[in-house]
């Protein structure tokens, strides 16, 4: 599956023409490691900042344990770039729990945003209490609410801001695999999204880890791009800012 086959799907959640750019920036990895299970496009630098998405499963050959990694650029605005890849279907949550732990302090003590429900629940209980690993993002204060509860509301504002910051070119993605769930990636409505051909579980683990910028970890609040049209794409609403006041409402009631 390496061509576009789902791009003209209505249904798909990110935008084609998003969908067809990823495509063409596809490449393959600089270092394959742990048996091929880890793809890696860059080392970890000195001075940057990493987050990791983590997708648990329950390594028994369905469903994938994922890592994502990406490197945080800029979050005024938001620069993203997605640098290295964990994923395979037969580790069990408990040896799950270990990698995330040893992938965090390896590029550079990286937060992490793991899903808490199912088979997340041991690999954060194991982050939280034998491993001590502070770097673990905590949605509260008290043991349930250990990582990131996935409800329907939090997986669908992490859904939708994933597909904002895609479409607007914020993240870059260059993995084939994470590519493809993305291209099949679907509303089912409902407020329910997933692959219909293939899996997802790349692509949960993404949104998890763009879903850090709500977290409120960073010293700044997060910012979108601004985008190149500015006034024009406003029309009648352009004179008024974000917040701003206008005395004149003339143009609400001129009828040319």
């Amino acid at each position: 599956m390496h061509n576009c086959e789902f791009i003209g799907s209505s249904n798909t959640v990110i935008d084609s023409l998003c969908i067809e750019r990823l495509f063409k920036a596809r490449e393959e990895p600089h270092h394959l490691d742990m048996k091929g299970k880890f793809r890696i496009w860059e080392k970890p630098k000195s001075g940057c900042t990493y987050v990791l998405g983590v997708d648990s499963a329950k390594g028994t050959g369905e469903n994938f344990s994922v890592i994502q990694v990406l490197r945080v650029d800029s979050i005024t605005p938001v620069t993203m770039k997605q640098v290295a890849v964990w994923e395979d279907n037969y580790t069990d949550v408990y040896t799950f729990a270990a990698i995330v732990n040893r992938t965090s302090y390896y590029y550079n003590n990286s937060h992490i945003m793991v899903e808490n429900n199912g088979e997340g629940a041991p690999v954060v209980q194991r982050l939280w209490w034998e491993y001590e690993n502070e770097n673990l993002i905590n949605t509260g204060s008290k043991e349930k609410d250990l990582g990131i509860r996935a409800t329907n509301k939090s997986k669908t504002l992490a859904v939708l801001l994933m597909k904002k910051l895609l479409e607007d070119g914020s993240v870059e993605i260059i993995d084939p695999r994470t590519v493809e769930q993305l291209a099949d990636y679907q509303d089912l409505g409902n407020n329910k999204f997933g692959g219909v051909n293939i899996a997802d579980d790349l692509v949960s683990a993404l949104y998890w880890a763009l879903y850090v910028l709500e977290q409120e970890v960073f010293d700044d609040s997060y910012q979108f791009i601004e985008q190149e049209d500015g006034d024009e794409a406003w029309g009648l609403l352009a004179d008024f800012g974000d917040g701003a006041m206008v005395e004149d409402w003339s143009w609400l009631t001129n009828k040319d």
